[in-house]
């Protein structure tokens, strides 16, 4: 039964352009020349009755109210989505709308600005952070503190770390170690403040004392700048001879 089925002649019907079994094939012509036609813009095989309402339809020609462009109605959706040069697209950076004619240069300019990584702290292209997200160190492990990488030319990457105290930037190696030393200096510095209030008044008597005995340079203008001995610190004269005597001070306390 198969084999007589595979076998069976078939014809193209001239008016629907379907495969029609040869045993059935004159009826369903007579039908098609009587109901159907051909429409000569396109070819299509349409009701003889509408075919003037599929002309105007579907062949009427019409202008792109974007470009002016003159195209069969029939065209002029998918023109509008896909081909015309004046159709509106977002760009991918910052989703402003423009023509599409205008949107690659756009694009280029848009890409090249730069957002700073909260990973890594460098600044990177919009057009390559896909790319860096992928490839960033720190965002693989998001208990690590705020990263910096190092990018002198000729120079190899190294990567740092900001210390949560003094917030300087060291070597991931080395930032265990330093964050250790960093907590004796922070109380270090506690002990010292408390010495520091306890000498308030040995501070104000040298001062007293000292102050007359540092006469002025260069003719007695108090505001020559000269360097403390101490510190190094260049200060007026008049500002330098208190500031000497609390330099003393704190030497003498350590």
């Amino acid at each position: 039964m198969e084999d007589k089925d595979d076998k069976e002649a078939t014809r193209t019907c001239g008016q629907c352009h379907k495969e029609v079994a040869e045993a059935n094939f004159a009826l369903h012509e007579t039908h098609c020349s009587r109901f159907l036609c051909l429409c000569p813009d396109c070819n299509e095989s349409v009701p003889r009755e509408q075919l003037n309402q599929h002309r105007e339809e579907q062949h009427t020609l019409v202008r792109c109210t974007k470009c002016s462009r003159k195209m069969e109605r029939r065209l002029l959706a998918d023109h509008e989505a896909d081909e015309c040069e004046e159709r509106l697209q977002s760009c991918v950076f910052c989703e402003l709308e423009l023509p599409w004619k205008e949107l690659d240069q756009h694009c280029l300019a848009c890409g090249s600005r730069t957002e700073l990584c909260r990973d890594c702290g460098r600044y990177v292209k919009l057009r390559d952070q896909p790319e860096h997200d992928l490839t960033c160190s720190a965002a693989a492990d998001g208990s690590s503190p705020p990263q910096t990488t190092n990018s002198a030319p000729g120079a190899t990457a190294e990567t740092t770390v900001s210390c949560s105290r003094c917030l300087g930037s060291f070597p991931a190696e080395d930032i265990e170690e330093h964050q250790l030393e960093c907590a004796d200096d922070e109380a270090q510095e506690e002990d010292s403040d408390d010495e520091e209030g306890a000498t308030a008044q040995l501070s104000s008597t040298f001062r007293a004392a000292s102050l007359p005995s540092r006469p002025s340079r260069g003719g007695g203008d108090p505001y020559h700048i000269s360097t403390c001995p101490h510190c190094h610190l260049a200060l007026p004269l008049i500002t330098l001879r208190w500031h000497q005597a609390k330099c003393r001070i704190h030497i003498l306390l350590k």
